[in-house]
């Protein structure tokens, strides 16, 4: 089987329309809205779908999260390559787990957390972009030229990159469901930390993230940009309407991805990010020590000092607590 990465996610919100714009000035295309919610596109074809949180239509996924459990997302649609690598996870997961498969081929189970998860034949595209001309000492390609980051515009990310989930109990053995049952590869070990892993039919550092804390449920979707200037760009695009940053922008020193983190009305987070570590299976994981290791997942640099010491997803005070704009 080859899974490929995130392909769609369903969210149940108790106010559609107002996660709806949270969407657009994430930069998503929006395709429909309405009575039934909204539903966005990526550019690569991956999409964002949000329902009102009573829709019944959506399964019952875990949140125990205080001031964030009225919206979450309600299932992750993994993308595959093949219908022959989708028979294989159907016949693998109803070795001991109810497994549904719906009239447009997706098949439908839950983890052993009881998150609720899919997986779709992809019918997202390949996208390459190209990275723009920088100079540096010495070296100088952008020559009679000016920087392409120096013009603010719209940006739009190229694709859904990851997720997180809260993971309260046990993350050695949940992690192995993902890696022994649907051949996901652990990147970064995180002991009570946390678990990083990579589809095996993607080499980002990462497709998902289990996070220890006390918490459970859906943390935060993260979507890929060009590259540096594209996070700024989007900075100041979603906190212009008054949408709240969590954290960010950072460089984290896991992954060493450049991120910007805002408080999502969908539910949990919305991370914007570039440059993220490719990786294959030449890669040996890392193992860091909570409290520890100066790696442990943070940061060699934070614009904004209130954010120190301060993960994403979590907050010390009202700048970095949960609030989005004014409906």
């Amino acid at each position: 089987m080859s899974i490929l990465g995130v392909e769609r996610i369903f969210y149940g919100v108790a106010d559609p329309e107002w996660a709806s714009r949270f969407y657009d000035s994430f930069g998503l295309k929006r395709l429909s809205s309405g009575a039934h919610g909204a539903d966005f596109a990526v550019e690569d074809g991956t999409s964002i779908h949000l329902r009102k949180a009573t829709d019944n239509s959506l399964p019952v996924a875990p949140i125990d999260w205080p001031m964030l459990n009225d919206s979450t997302a309600r299932e992750i649609i993994w993308g595959v390559d093949s219908k022959a690598s989708l028979d294989a996870i159907g016949a693998e997961m109803t070795k001991d787990r109810e497994v549904r498969v719906d009239a447009e081929d997706v098949l439908h189970c839950i983890d052993d957390y009881g998150y609720p998860l899919g997986f779709a034949v992809t019918l997202r595209k390949s996208l390459v972009r190209e990275f723009p001309a920088t100079n540096t000492v010495g070296h100088h390609p952008r020559l009679n030229r000016v920087a392409e980051g120096t013009v603010r515009r719209p940006v739009a990310p190229a694709r859904i990159g990851h997720i997180v989930y809260w993971a309260p109990r046990d993350i050695p053995q949940a992690t192995k469901f993902y890696t022994d049952r649907l051949g996901f590869r652990l990147t970064d070990d995180m002991d009570a930390g946390g678990m990083f892993m990579r589809c095996d039919g993607s080499s980002d550092h990462h497709s998902l993230l289990l996070q220890g804390g006390p918490h459970t449920g859906f943390q935060h979707v993260a979507f890929e940009f060009r590259d540096f200037d594209e996070v700024m760009l989007l900075g100041a695009q979603v906190e212009a309407p008054g949408w709240k940053t969590n954290i960010g922008p950072i460089r984290h020193t896991v992954s060493s991805t450049c991120s910007w983190y805002f408080w999502n009305p969908a539910g949990g987070l919305a991370e914007g990010y570039s440059d993220m570590d490719a990786v294959d299976d030449d890669w040996v994981p890392r193992k860091f020590q909570p409290g520890k290791d100066p790696n442990f997942y943070g940061s060699s640099w934070r614009v904004r000092p209130e954010q120190n010491n301060t993960p994403p997803g979590t907050w010390r005070d009202e700048r970095t607590a949960p609030g989005y704009a004014p409906k």
